[in-house]
């Protein structure tokens, strides 16, 4: 993102003939909001001032059904908050009408930061690291869907088979391609890499790593740009994780490494280490590690999302880690020096960036604190199947109960936050197990 200030903004409005400036930020459930302000009442008030939202937002689950209390609840009116403006995420729309949007953080009237905000858990972790001399550097490289939105037969993945990287299949949806990936450098997202999947209709894309809190309002303003972009097309573009049977899930792997404020050295590299790797990068890929299973609970926040988490899937399963292995939970490539770093594989691609990067960076600090030790890497067998490597949860309430247990990585991003997000994802689960789906009606329905 572009370190702009206010008069910054101003002028891009007037150069750009601006008339609307979203205001956005996301929820603990992962849902983009926003309003649209007008530009004069932007630049004379909000901009500077803020504007106030409804509490209530905070307290809706994937349903928009009321769960939490947020700003007091029912018995308190559930009254205002207020949004303040990042002008650093301020960035023209171009495919929309003289449209500008600007990333909000979200504070309680008395200028109090909230706490169930996932940017501001996000930017807390990331402070945390900042008093230990370190900043923080990575990118998600997202996978996700596009189908025929209108299809006659429902959704109809926009190409078929199951090829990869092909060059036929690719120049079938070249348009698509396009508008998945240059639009987005003007919005402030340099796409390094886009390529066709391996599952019918499916996409991936790799972005240039931010810093910060830029890593994580890249992988929001993409998801949401590329949503903007298919509708446009007629096309529905999907980050749910599994949304096709027995085909490939997405993903949202997460690249990432710690960089010495004093130098700007690659705190991960270490010249001396037989495989390059510091002590700090050790300690920091253990703690993920052990609080893997945790961190599962905002890297795969649905019910969905754990179907994509199956062995022989190039998905994780097991807690283990490995060099160039794309097996393991946490893979380390084989780059070194300015480029030493590690590539999380656990994360769906329905994931709030912002709490997944602060579980992450959250468990990598505790490691890196507690000085944990790393386990031995995956060298030469299947990672499928390492004897006493311990299992990732297979479901979302299995992965609520170990976040329930993990005192230490709920320390790093707060009980309140940890507590409401637990009661929203208790809430989806219990009208989950309330539904019949279509798989109870065609298997029982006529046999009983």
């Amino acid at each position: 993102m572009k370190n702009l200030n206010n008069d910054d903004i101003r002028k891009i409005i007037r150069d750009e003939d601006i008339k609307i400036v979203r205001v956005v930020f996301n929820d603990l459930v992962n849902v983009a909001r926003a309003r649209n302000i007008p530009v004069k009442k932007f630049t004379d008030e909000v901009l500077e001032q803020g504007m106030q939202y409804p509490s209530a937002m905070f307290s809706v689950d994937t349903a928009a059904n009321f769960v939490l209390p947020a700003g007091a609840g029912f018995a308190g009116g559930y009254g205002s908050w207020m949004l303040k403006v990042d002008p650093a995420t301020f960035t023209v729309v171009p495919w929309a009408k003289q449209t500008a949007r600007v990333i909000a953080d979200v504070f309680t009237l008395e200028g109090e930061p909230v706490s169930v905000y996932p940017r501001g858990i996000l930017h807390n972790v990331l402070k945390e690291f900042e008093a230990e001399g370190y900043s923080t550097f990575g990118a998600a490289e997202l996978e996700f869907y596009v189908f025929e939105k209108y299809a006659k037969d429902g959704y109809e993945p926009t190409w078929t088979g199951l090829q990869c990287y092909s060059e036929v299949k690719q120049s079938q949806v070249d348009e698509i391609l396009y508008d998945l990936s240059v639009p987005m450098e003007s919005v402030g997202i340099e796409v390094e890499a886009i390529n066709t999947e391996y599952g019918p209709g499916q996409y991936e894309i790799s972005m240039k790593p931010h810093k910060g809190l830029g890593q994580a309002d890249a992988a929001f303003y993409y998801k949401t740009s590329a949503k903007e972009l298919m509708h446009r097309r007629g096309l529905l573009a999907t980050f749910m994780t599994k949304p096709l049977t027995g085909l490939s899930g997405s993903g949202a792997h997460f690249h990432h490494s710690l960089y010495e404020l004093a130098s700007g050295d690659n705190a991960f590299y270490d010249a001396a280490d037989e495989n390059g790797m510091s002590e700090l990068f050790k300690h920091f890929i253990a703690g993920q590690l052990e609080h893997s299973a945790a961190i599962c609970a905002f890297a795969n926040p649905s019910i969905n999302s754990y179907r994509r988490l199956r062995p022989y899937t190039f998905a994780p399963s097991n807690i283990t880690w490995g060099f160039e292995n794309r097996m393991c939970l946490i893979r380390v490539p084989e780059a070194r020096g300015q480029g030493t770093r590690l590539e999380n594989r656990m994360p769906g691609a329905d994931c709030n960036p912002y709490l997944m990067m602060a579980a992450m960076y959250a468990a990598g600090l505790d490691g890196i604190r507690r000085k944990l030790p790393l386990t031995d890497p995956v060298h030469n067998e299947d990672a499928y199947s390492v004897e006493g490597s311990g299992s990732l949860p297979g479901s979302l309430p299995e992965a609520l109960a170990a976040l329930k247990a993990d005192e230490a990585l709920t320390k790093y991003l707060g009980a309140d936050a940890v507590n409401a997000y637990i009661a929203l994802k208790e809430n989806e689960i219990s009208r989950f197990n309330d539904h019949v789906t279509d798989w109870e009606i065609e298997e029982y329905a006529d046999l009983f």
